[in-house]
């Protein structure tokens, strides 16, 4: 956990990434990190915040939650292009930024081109599908879906193999925000749609200046995919996975106190 991370007082809402966390890429949280989430839920709002799907946040993470307070509980997947709130016993969406027919076959027609013209993938082993691809994110997985979590962080370490990618994904398509994210990742979203717009958005609706808030997550250094909530203002806490998470949790719940 960053050593320069302090908190000098209990946040009005704490913010999570997914995904290497509060939890391994497609695997539920750990107890320690759910019932330190259900402990936090009990005390603040809470927000999720990740390019994971809404769907792979039921299937993983919800389910480790039990029987917490959910009204507290903010859910923004792919990137912060969409918000989910539960409401009435249910989840509905608050929000969402999809992109336009012709967007999304841009966007994978332009994505095609970049691999066959970076031949970054020659010669790379496949687990599954290349694209996680939705109406409102578009995610490309460099080794596949399917690949093993030791796969992927041996893959492309100084992400030099997604900055070729990148970097003809934006000679060729305007209007959209392109981030290298995670260990494989490059996820697409509409212009401006990121997670600092999930944090602006969560503040709006709280009351709160992003400031009062604090985001917890894996990558918040220069280039990060996390990084881009530091100009918000809102605190942040880095973390290198769950067993970092479940201590920052304890952390914050500790502060409460204080």
């Amino acid at each position: 956990m960053n050593a320069d991370s302090r908190i000098t007082k209990f946040p009005r809402a704490v913010i999570f990434d997914l995904d290497n966390t509060i939890a391994e890429s497609f695997k539920p949280p750990s107890q320690e990190v759910a019932t330190g989430l259900c402990e936090l839920l009990k005390r603040a709002p809470v927000a999720i915040m990740s390019g994971a799907s809404f769907a792979r946040m039921e299937k993983d993470l919800l389910p480790a939650l039990g029987k917490a307070d959910l009204s507290r509980l903010y859910l923004f997947p792919n990137t912060a292009a969409q918000c989910f709130i539960f409401e009435s016993g249910t989840w509905r969406s608050a929000y969402k930024f999809s992109f336009t027919k012709e967007e999304y076959e841009s966007i994978m027609r332009v994505f095609n081109e970049a691999i066959e013209d970076t031949e970054v993938l020659k010669g790379a082993p496949r687990w599954g599908s290349l694209f996680l691809a939705g109406d409102s994110q578009v995610t490309f997985a460099g080794l596949g879906v399917d690949a093993s979590s030791e796969m992927k962080a041996a893959w492309d370490t100084d992400r030099a193999k997604r900055k070729k990618l990148k970097d003809f994904l934006d000679q060729k398509l305007t209007g959209l925000d392109i981030r290298i994210s995670g260990r494989t990742a490059i996820d697409i979203t509409a212009r401006e749609i990121d997670k600092a717009h999930g944090v602006k958005w969560l503040a709006k609706r709280l009351g709160v200046e992003p400031a009062q808030m604090i985001f917890v997550g894996d990558d918040l250094s220069p280039g990060g995919n996390d990084a881009v909530v530091i100009p918000t203002g809102i605190q942040t806490m880095e973390v290198k996975g769950p067993h970092e998470a479940a201590a920052a949790i304890n952390k914050i719940l500790a502060s409460c106190s204080d």
